[in-house]
């Protein structure tokens, strides 16, 4: 059986390798579109990020917007636009999606067994996914490893070098909490 925190560990994993991809990318970088129809760094960025805060909603049995539907990240929204001050600097959309990414850490690492168990409270998900529990993986590990790799994918269509995958070690306490 998986663990919260073997979920935690992946997703950990995934915000390094994320944040190596784009450590060094200039701002006017992160709109670029090599052969002109790429999702950038800047939309990828915002367009996982859009869904922090909407697992820490969904766990909390809370309603929520369908994502789908948002202006500038949503995929029935207008797309990669090539203006960055429609996304804002990469710094700080680093620092949105670090922020994301642990509260939906701490959310996870926090949760009952019945936030798990609830069906999801988007009606659209709701139809695909019996519970929180089996769609958080598919959300958390599937959609967002798939945008990072597109993060990779960018970088050598751009005529960038590939990065090393960070280090791997397990945030403080997580293993504990399993053996525990």
């Amino acid at each position: 059986m998986f663990s919260v925190e073997s979920i935690v560990y992946a997703w950990d994993n995934q915000l390094r390798y994320a944040l190596a991809l784009l450590d060094d990318l200039a701002d006017e970088q992160i709109v670029l579109r090599p052969g002109g129809n790429m999702n950038h760094p800047a939309w990828i960025l915002g367009h996982v990020g859009l869904y922090h805060p909407i697992t820490v909603r969904l766990l909390a049995g809370e309603p929520f917007d369908d994502p789908a539907d948002d202006r500038l990240f949503g995929f029935r929204g207008q797309g990669p636009l090539d203006d960055l001050s429609a996304y804002g600097s990469k710094q700080s959309m680093v620092a949105r999606f670090t922020e994301g990414h642990e509260q939906v850490a701490q959310a996870l690492l926090s949760a009952t067994a019945e936030q798990f168990q609830r069906p999801p409270s988007l009606a659209r998900w709701a139809k695909d996914y019996p519970t929180v529990e089996f769609m958080l993986p598919d959300l958390l590990v599937f959609h967002e490893g798939m945008h990072i790799g597109q993060l990779s994918i960018w970088r050598r269509a751009a005529g960038l070098q590939a990065v090393k995958f960070p280090d791997r070690t397990p945030r403080a306490g997580l293993v504990e909490r399993v053996a525990g």
